[in-house]
This record gives structure tokens, C-alpha cells and sequence, in this order.
């Protein structure tokens, strides 16, 4: 019941493969696309630590009916928007129920077992993600097919409705809360961080391929000085939304970017293969849908495999597996050919997924211990506020980085093909780099990635 309404999230891969069918119904350019990514991820991002400091005060239960009955209504919204400006309204709003949803799934997930079997069930509900994300590039494919692109918003409202039918039901298979007292919300920190972290979220969104400052700076010193407000109020004795000592836990804190890098980079594949299906094959939604199932069913059988790998490596190192294989991933994506091969690419799809499975469930393992039981829709919150980040990132600096690469080599004289060929492979190339050079320089903090007692 739990990962019916966590859904939401990961069938929202079925939108990129709407990208295509989207640019073309409101005549966008490349860059113009990624609002529909932007606009989504940055409203959740921005609300995602609120919401879950105000699920661990208020309910889990709670906050997660009125999600997934406000995403049936935002998913309607979208599927009718006649304008690009209403649908990005209706993805804002999207965002909104994916934060009041996803902040405290996770939570609920872990209060369905005892604490010894938190860790696999973290990985169940990752492995539940991970299927809608099987799931998705199909549906969406044949969604596209069948009902254009508003038909990979309208196939998500029954799947939200079912959710809120079942509330009911998984309310009487929870286990009791913790004892003590609720955990503690301030409503003025939550405030300034969910402005603060919108603002910032937004800069990357708005920098143009010339790396215009002018729109940035503003935003940038906005969200600056929203989340020095709140440090101040904090100090003088605000509930923060985060135990200060792990603030100052350098292992802790590069975990989390370890997930932003993990997210960043990853989300190459959602965003660019699509079109290079497209362009290079001419391959349709729901060809292109079948091939990306390969990168979700490598993350499901990822996920299946954390438990195992804990106990033998503890959580870091199989945390590091599973980073070194989404390096591997995108690494060989970067050696596609020009002709698409079916073979090669689901083989490299399935290696990325794989390691991307690993590594998610690793790190919220590690979120999740690193937090009292009082403090899990805070935990669960955090792993999505990482996640992001990284998808902010991606969607804008990507998106930015193809339009450059392709543009150069258009300018020096390459025809279409060829100059989108070498943009793909650049960024690929680019992203393993990134993802290489996070992984590296992270290990020399003693203790990142060493091996910890599996729980």
C-alpha cells in the first residue's frame, strides 16, 4: 500500500518519454523542455525536509492521504493543461503531493516491521520503486500511443485514488509509534529553509549555455540569506529540522553528496537517451519505453541485492559498489555507436540501474540509523532532498551541456547526426568523470567508504 502511493515518484519516468511528443506539441526548443522537469522536482525538493519535520509532529499517515489525494487532482490538471504555462502550474502542484507523499513513506515502510529488519525494508520499498520505474517507460510508451502525451498523466490518477482507498487499511497494519514525546516542528525554520532551498535549487534552471549571471545572482544571494536566517534562528533556539552533530560529520555529509553526484549523473540516461533513440533509430515511445525498462529492472535487481551485500561488505563499501557500478554504467553508455544496438545498450542500462539500485538503498540506510526513530520522516526526506538536487542539476546543466557540445561541432562544419552523436557521448563521458573524481576524492576522508558492522 505504502509503495502503490510512493508511486507517484518513480512513474514519473513515463514523462520523459513524453519528452519528444511535449517539445513538439508546444513548439520547444531543447532547453525549454526542462521546466517540466524543473518546475516538479524543484517544488518537492523545496518542501520535501518540511514535510517530513512536520509528518514526524502531526503523523505519517496523515501527511501521506493528503498526498496522494492532492496528486490525483495535480495529475488531472496536468493531463488537461491546454497551455505550457498550465502544465507547469499542474506540475508545481504535482510536486507539492510527491512532498507530502514521499516525505513520510519511508517512515511508514520501516514502521511496518521491527527495527532489526529496518534495512530490509528499505529495501523492499526501494524494490517497489524500482518496479513502477520498470513499469513506467512502458506505460508511458503506450500511454504516448494511445492518448498523447497528456496520457502519462491521466494513467497515474486511478493508481493515486487506489492509494487513498487503501489508507484505511494500512493504518491498521502500522506498529505503534516510539514512545516519548512527538518530535518538535517549528513552522518560521521550515519556512525559510523550504525558501531558501527553492531559491537555490532554481539557479542552475536559469543559467543559459552562455552562463548568464544576471538571473542567477539574485536567486543565489536570495537563498543565501534565507538560510542565514534561518542558522540565526536555529542559534537562538529553534527546533532544527537536522541534529546539529551530524551537520558536522564529515562521513555523513559526503554520503549525502555522494547521492547528489549518484543523482546528477544518473539522470543523463531519463534525459538524453530518449532523443537519442529518436534521432539515431527513429525509434518510437514505446520502443524507446522497453529499452529504458532494462535501467529500471537493473535498479530493482539492485535493490533486491543490499541486504546480502550489507552483510558481507557492511553498509559503506556496498554503498561504494554500487557507486563504482553506476561510474562503470555511464562510462560504457559513453561508447554507444552511431547505429543503436540493442544489445549493448541494454547490457550498459542494466549495469547503471544496478548500480544505481545499490547505492540508493545504501544511503538510506545509512540516513536512517544515522537518525533517532522519532526523527524518520526527517531521514526519508533528506534521501529524496539529495536525490533532488542531483535531478535539479541534471536537468538543467544536462540539458545545457548537449546544446553546447552540439552547437560547437555544428559550427566548425559537422552535419545533424554527427554533432548530436558527439554531444551524447560527451556528456556520458562527462558525467562518469564527475561521478570518478566524487568517488575518488571522497575516499580520502578516512572512513567514508570503510567497512562498518552490518546491522
Amino acid at each position: 500500500m505504502v509503495g502503490l502511493g510512493a508511486s507517484a515518484a518513480p512513474l514519473d519516468f513515463a514523462v520523459n518519454i513524453a519528452f519528444p511528443a511535449i517539445t513538439d506539441a508546444f513548439g520547444l526548443d531543447a532547453r525549454g523542455i526542462r521546466w517540466v522537469a524543473v518546475c516538479y522536482v524543484l517544488t518537492y525538493g523545496s518542501l520535501m525536509l518540511a514535510c517530513g519535520a512536520l509528518g514526524d509532529r502531526i503523523g505519517h499517515l496523515r501527511m501521506f492521504r493528503a498526498g496522494v489525494l492532492l496528486g490525483a487532482v495535480a495529475f488531472a490538471l496536468c493531463a488537461l493543461a491546454p497551455t505550457y504555462p498550465t502544465l507547469l502550474a499542474a506540475r508545481a502542484l504535482q510536486g507539492v503531493a510527491v512532498a507530502l507523499t514521499l516525505s513520510c513513506a519511508p517512515a511508514l515502510a520501516t514502521a511496518l516491521f521491527p527495527e532489526e529488519r529496518r534495512t530490509w525494508a528499505l529495501s523492499a520499498y526501494a524494490g517497489m520503486a524500482a518496479l513502477a520505474g520498470v513499469a513506467a517507460p512502458l506505460a508511458g510508451g503506450l500511454a504516448v500511443g494511445w492518448l498523447g502525451w497528456p496520457g502519462v498523466y491521466w494513467m497515474r490518477v486511478p493508481i493515486m485514488l487506489a492509494a487513498f482507498a487503501c489508507v484505511p487499511m494500512l493504518a491498521r497494519a502500522l506498529r505503534a509509534p516510539p514512545a516519548g514525546p512527538p518530535a518538535a516542528f517549528d513552522a518560521r525554520a521550515a519556512g525559510l529553509l523550504a525558501g531558501g532551498m527553492g531559491l537555490l535549487l532554481l539557479v542552475p534552471a536559469v543559467l543559459g549555455p552562455a552562463a548568464w549571471l544576471w538571473p542567477a545572482l539574485p536567486l543565489a544571494g536570495g537563498g543565501m540569506v534565507l538560510l542565514a536566517l534561518l542558522a540565526r534562528l536555529v542559534r537562538a533556539g529553534a527546533a532544527p529540522l537536522m541534529p546539529r552533530p551530524l551537520l558536522r560529520d564529515a562521513a555523513f555529509v559526503l554520503h549525502n553528496a555522494g547521492n547528489v553526484v549518484v543523482q546528477f549523473t544518473s539522470f543523463a540516461i531519463p534525459l538524453v537517451v530518449p532523443y537519442y533513440l529518436a534521432r539515431m533509430g527513429g525509434w518510437s515511445p514505446l520502443a524507446s519505453g522497453g529499452l529504458l525498462a532494462f535501467w529500471a529492472l537493473g535498479a530493482l535487481g539492485g535493490s533486491a541485492m543490499v541486504p546480502a551485500l550489507i552483510r558481507a561488505l557492511g553498509v559503506r563499501r556496498a554503498a561504494l559498489a554500487g557507486g563504482l557500478a553506476v561510474i562503470a554504467g555511464l562510462a560504457a553508455i559513453a561508447l554507444w555507436p552511431p547505429v543503436p544496438d540493442v544489445a549493448l545498450m541494454a547490457g550498459c542500462l542494466l549495469l547503471q540501474g544496478l548500480g544505481l539500485g545499490v547505492y540508493q538503498v545504501a544511503y538510506s540506510d545509512l540516513v536512517v540509523a544515522a537518525l533517532p526513530p522519532a526523527r524518520r520522516g526527517v531521514a526519508g526526506s533528506l534521501t529524496m532532498v539529495t536525490r533532488t538536487i542531483g535531478v535539479v542539476l541534471g536537468a538543467s546543466l544536462l540539458t545545457s551541456a548537449v546544446q553546447v557540445v552540439e552547437a560547437g561541432r555544428l559550427a566548425a562544419g559537422a552535419a545533424a547526426l554527427p554533432a548530436y552523436m558527439a554531444a551524447f557521448c560527451a556528456v556520458f563521458a562527462g558525467a562518469a568523470g564527475v561521478a570518478a573524481l566524487f568517488f575518488v576524492v571522497s575516499g580520502l576522508w578516512r572512513g567514508t567508504w570503510g567497512r562498518t558492522p552490518a546491522r
